[in-house]
């Protein structure tokens, strides 16, 4: 259902969160979650700037959760990687709205609207960091 980069992205959410007042640098994510570094240290970038990662630069430095797990939300993470389709047409119509629906515009409001208030009420703190381990 999510892309190749919002699965990535929340496997290193998740794997951060497993200790949430560590200091991780890129190396050691990359090591542990398996994603391609240079893939890794864009979405790190991308998370930082939308400020739900701390950046620290130098020897020492690396990435921090900038706030508690119960306060990011999924649809903030997604709208972090551009990466935010829900309220999408579900076949991709550029032009599907209620006055030019597309053929299944009807049948996709109700999933629509529940994935919607998923994204919008799910924190990170739900996500099971054990999932981690079977990546």
């Amino acid at each position: 259902m999510f892309s190749k980069t919002a699965q990535y992205t929340f496997r290193i959410l998740i794997f951060m969160s497993k200790d949430p007042e560590e200091l991780f640098s890129a190396t050691h994510i990359h090591e542990e979650t398996e994603i391609p570094y240079k893939y890794l240290t864009m979405l790190l970038t991308k998370l930082a700037k939308a400020n739900i990662l701390k950046a620290s630069r130098g020897r020492n430095g690396g990435f921090l959760l900038n706030k508690g797990t119960d306060e990011i939300f999924l649809v903030d993470i997604l709208n972090a990687i551009d990466e935010n389709n829900c309220s999408n047409c579900a076949l991709g119509e550029t032009e599907c709205d209620e006055a030019k629906p597309c053929s299944l515009h009807e049948s996709y409001t109700l999933p629509k609207q529940a994935l919607e208030k998923m994204l919008n009420t799910t924190t990170l703190d739900k996500l099971d960091p054990s999932l981690m381990d079977s990546h």
